[in-house]
């Protein structure tokens, strides 16, 4: 159990920053703590408010676009996921992929 958890808290902490013609590709792991779910006025565009509650404080939130509508509609206010998101230069962050801690059975 030790290792899982020593193993959550390295992906929490890593960050690849990677070089591409039209500017550079950030992606992050970590937990985060979902405190909004929002979306535009046409619905075009949905996201949530979250911080990772490991190594931040909520004034530390973030703005995370969730592409996939079915995604975003099962996404719960005020509970905590493990996730992966990205950003391309100074676009916004975008949901990779999103689970509750430890659930095994969850496809990846």
């Amino acid at each position: 159990m030790r290792k899982i958890g020593l193993l959550f808290t390295l992906m929490a902490t890593v960050l690849v920053v990677g070089c591409t013609q039209n500017g550079s590709i950030t992606s992050t792991t970590s937990y985060l703590k979902v405190i909004e779910k929002q979306h535009s006025s046409n619905y075009k565009e949905a996201w949530i408010m979250a911080y990772n509650p490991s190594t931040s404080k909520e004034k530390d939130v973030i703005k995370i676009i969730v592409k996939d509508p079915m995604v975003w509609n099962l996404i719960e206010k005020d509970k905590e996921y493990f996730s992966s998101y990205s950003k391309k230069g100074e676009n916004p962050w975008v949901l990779g992929q999103i689970s509750y801690p430890g659930d095994g059975k969850a496809l990846r």
